[in-house]
């Protein structure tokens, strides 16, 4: 069995609107609403769990009325994801692979959730990534080769299985995959280059200009 984590649960302090972002329109529907057609979409996944603040779930018709499971947000990201391994453990004991999407970023497609979740079956791990393309430096102003480095971004996906005797909601970064052992495999996807994760309000209009000029 293989399960869709959409974390839904962000307040976007630095959005700066009276929302939270993942609720704002984007060409008229809610940012959400464009991950749950990825998620409705996928055909290696047999379920959705959605971990947001039940009082905002209104704020999507679509996600209101999707038929989706639902766990309630944490204080903190890994908090959240704690929540929803927890529903997990007790509602789907069987559970093989799981790939965690954000909802503030609307340009996933149920494509790549398939994909990743299909090359579960090789690797313990897959990790959306992204080349640094500026200058990379420290405030200790030591020189730093930025292609020993690069960012981590959602979609990622993980054998259940293997990441759950691993899991702490104290470990001191988001990236679940630094988590697992080192000589655990672990997939670096590159490809995924107009992976746009909405953090503040102007990148409302450029999402909105992407979904009008692009395919």
């Amino acid at each position: 069995m293989n399960i869709i984590i959409i974390m839904s649960g962000g307040v976007g302090n630095r959005f700066g609107a009276d929302i939270p972002k993942q609720y704002c329109r984007l060409n008229g529907r809610p940012v959400i609403d464009y991950v749950i057609d990825a998620a409705k979409g996928s055909k290696a996944a047999d379920k959705v769990l959605v971990v947001a603040d039940p009082s905002c779930v209104h704020l999507s018709q679509e996600l209101q009325n999707s038929g989706f499971d639902f766990a309630v947000n944490g204080k903190e990201r890994l908090d959240s994801l704690k929540s929803a391994f927890d529903y997990i453990q007790a509602n789907y004991p069987d559970c093989d692979g799981i790939i965690i999407l954000d909802a503030v970023a609307p340009f996933v497609t149920a494509e790549l959730i398939d994909d990743y979740l299909l090359k579960l079956r090789d690797y313990d791990a897959v990790i959306t990534c992204q080349k640094i393309t500026g200058a990379l430096g420290n405030y200790d102003f030591d020189p730093l080769d930025r292609e020993q480095y690069y960012m981590t971004q959602s979609p990622e996906a993980f054998r259940f299985k293997t990441l759950m005797p691993y899991f702490t909601t104290d470990f001191p970064s988001q990236e679940l995959a630094w988590q697992m052992p080192r000589e655990t495999k672990k997939y670096l996807n590159f490809d995924f280059k107009n992976n746009l994760k909405l953090t503040y309000d102007f990148q409302l209009r450029e999402a909105e200009y992407i979904l009008k000029n692009t395919d």
